[in-house]
């Protein structure tokens, strides 16, 4: 019953519908006011991809995705989709599941490039590394044979988790956006490695190790290894490695500590800010205005003790009344003063508050110093690192040669 009334409210907002988004025949967008009413409804995500489905007449090989403000359609023509043969499995020709490549760039260029995926690659450099290397210790071999294939597995169950349950369509799109991020990914897989080794991590030591070796043999064949070669000639070795890498990252892991101290503390400052004043700031304004009313408080008082002394010498009786109205009128004054007085001084802040943020700020500016002395060394061992990066993104890529 929920599906046919989600059905309904699709078709009955069409005017919500925005067909031949961007220009493009092949996409759909339901827009934020139809996502709204949709969630309304209901917040199961399938229940709704379900609906949009049927309201629309998409294929099974159509994409929706559910975003933050809207919900998004790939029209997938699967029947331009190549088939790829038994024979076809290893060549160019299955490089994106068969996908003309103009479909993958358009999906690209349209839909993720614009999502924020900042951190995608980054998690899955770090499945990969967490599941084969720090669990199941693949070896070398291992690793060269399956490591392309692997990361590609994981891009594709990614993004069938994060967007839409099509494995045709992702399987292409995996490898395209692959081979766009490909140094990207190594980049991360390296760092990944790199902080083992500062870790005094045994397995991964053993295998950048491998890369250290000329020559091996493998069946009575020999085997030129890919090396930990520098762009300036020089050659890395894991001894070398684990004096610049332990330094470099100690003091990267010690930068994030505290620049993490930082957010958390000036958040901290933040929050304890009053009508966008500091507590010290609001404190000052707070005195300084009792300091006026405690003036005007004492100006009033000397104005009334001079009526008084009138009204004693004053004998004509319209004289006095004016005189006795008017310490009236300056007693009402001055009890309003002391009125304002004592609700201001409720505001005033305890001297622990004021203690607490200036301890605060001293603190944040101590993180400061400190940040700044450590990138100052980071920066100093940086050439070295970005180096051994780089040989070992070029050996993780790379494979065995047969001499």
């Amino acid at each position: 019953m929920k599906l046919k009334s989600l059905i309904n409210t699709i078709v009955k907002n069409e005017d919500l519908i925005a067909f031949d988004y961007n220009d493009k025949e092949d996409q759909i967008l339901l827009l934020t006011e139809l996502r709204e009413i949709l969630f309304t409804l209901t917040e199961d995500k399938d229940l709704i991809k379900s609906a949009v489905r049927e309201a629309l007449e998409l294929k099974s090989s159509d994409i929706v995705i559910i975003k933050t403000e809207s919900i998004f359609i790939k029209i997938f023509d699967d029947s331009k989709r190549h088939r790829v043969t038994q024979e076809e499995q290893n060549t160019v020709a299955n490089r994106y599941n068969g996908i003309d490549e103009d479909e993958l760039i358009s999906f690209y260029n349209d839909f993720f490039k614009k999502e924020e995926n900042e951190n995608f690659f980054f998690s899955v450099a770090e499945q990969f590394v967490t599941t084969y290397l720090l669990e199941q210790h693949i070896d070398n071999a291992t690793y060269e044979k399956y490591v392309f294939p692997s990361i590609q597995m994981i891009i594709t169950k990614k993004m069938m988790e994060k967007l839409d349950n099509n494995s045709d369509f992702f399987n292409g799109f995996s490898g395209y956006i692959f081979r766009i991020h490909f140094k990207e990914v190594f980049g991360h897989i390296a760092d990944l490695m790199l902080k083992e080794v500062a870790r005094s991590n045994q397995y991964i030591n053993e295998f950048i190790k491998y890369y250290s070796q000329s020559i091996i043999a493998v069946g009575g064949v020999k085997y030129k290894v890919p090396s930990l070669g520098a762009e300036n000639g020089l050659k890395w070795n894991i001894i070398s490695i684990l004096s610049i890498v332990k330094i470099y990252v100690k003091i990267d892991i010690s930068i994030q500590k505290l620049k993490e101290d930082f957010h958390r503390i000036d958040d901290e400052l933040f929050e304890m800010h009053i009508d966008d004043l500091t507590p010290t700031e609001y404190q000052s304004l707070l005195l300084k205005e009792k300091a006026t009313l405690e003036h005007n408080i004492a100006k009033g008082m000397v104005k009334v003790d001079k009526c008084r002394d009138a009204l004693d010498l004053a004998k004509e009786s319209d004289e006095r009344k004016g005189l006795t109205k008017e310490i009236n009128d300056l007693k009402q004054e001055l009890q309003e003063l002391r009125d304002k007085k004592t609700e201001l001084t409720s505001k005033l802040l305890n001297k622990h508050t004021i203690t607490k943020y200036m301890e605060l700020e001293k603190e944040l500016e101590r993180i400061i110093r400190l940040v700044k002395s450590e990138e100052k060394m980071l920066e100093n061992n940086k050439a070295a690192y970005l180096s051994i990066r780089s040989a070992l993104v070029k050996a993780l890529t790379s494979k065995k040669q047969r001499l």
